[in-house]
């Protein structure tokens, strides 16, 4: 009888354990290694507890950020995540690093833990960040950031994206820093309001003293001269009449 009450309740506990049959071997192994770790799998709890609501708390986000800064954190969160608890929240919020679209606290970590991407995030952002702050982006801060995205993590850049709940430092990077370049908007001439400066008609100047030909006050007096001898002498032939 009692055998009759505990099998239902092992034949439950083995059909969880090998209902994980999706966990894939590369995620199984580096959880594992974490679990294995002191300091990789005390981090794994928080994790757990903060990342099963699906709201995208700030909570799960940190939870996330502090694995990913352990080094055997960071390779299992590299991994499908298949086997990591809260996998689901960790997805719909692109919490996890090889995504096809990811955080921009996330990429911003992966990018500073690879020495050539680090090193062109580094010129980028000193470069023009005051730059940018403003809603610019000139042409050489274009090409740092094109050179920032063509290394594997820093193309992570590109599409970025923050959650919707206390994430002011996501979103000082996508829209203050990164935004501005990544969709850089042509700088207006200031000589008009569209930007373009408008074509004045020429204007014709008068004439000066200097630029009239003298040879035509030659012609001009011995004409009026002789329309006065002529008038003289018709006036003559009249008073005959």
């Amino acid at each position: 009888m009692l055998w009759r009450e505990i099998f239902p309740l092992i034949a439950a506990f083995f059909a969880v354990t090998f209902a994980q049959e999706d966990h894939s071997e590369e995620c199984r192994a580096a959880m594992q290694s974490c679990e294995d770790d002191l300091d990789c799998n005390n981090l794994l709890g928080p994790l757990a507890a903060a990342c099963s609501t699906l709201t995208c708390q700030p909570q799960c986000r940190s939870a996330v950020m502090n694995l990913y800064q352990n080094k055997l954190g960071r390779v299992l969160l590299k991994t499908d995540g298949s086997c990591v608890h809260g996998r689901d929240e960790l997805r719909q919020c692109n919490f996890m690093p090889n995504g096809d679209v990811v955080h921009c606290g996330i990429a911003k970590l992966a990018c500073e833990g690879d020495l050539q991407c680090q090193s062109k995030l580094q010129v980028y952002m000193s470069e023009c960040e005051a730059e940018t702050a403003k809603g610019e982006c000139s042409t050489k801060c274009h090409g740092f950031l094109k050179q920032l995205t063509t290394v594997p993590y820093g193309k992570l850049f590109e599409k970025c994206t923050c959650t919707e709940r206390e994430d002011q430092l996501c979103r000082k990077m996508r829209d203050e820093i990164l935004q501005p370049c990544v969709n850089p908007k042509p700088t207006a001439d200031p000589t008009s309001p569209s930007g373009h400066s408008t074509p004045r008609p020429p204007t014709r100047s008068r004439p000066s003293s200097s630029d009239i030909d003298p040879s035509s006050s030659n012609i001009v007096f011995p004409s009026l001269i002789l329309c006065a001898l002529l008038a003289t002498r018709v006036l003559y032939l009249l008073q005959e009449f």
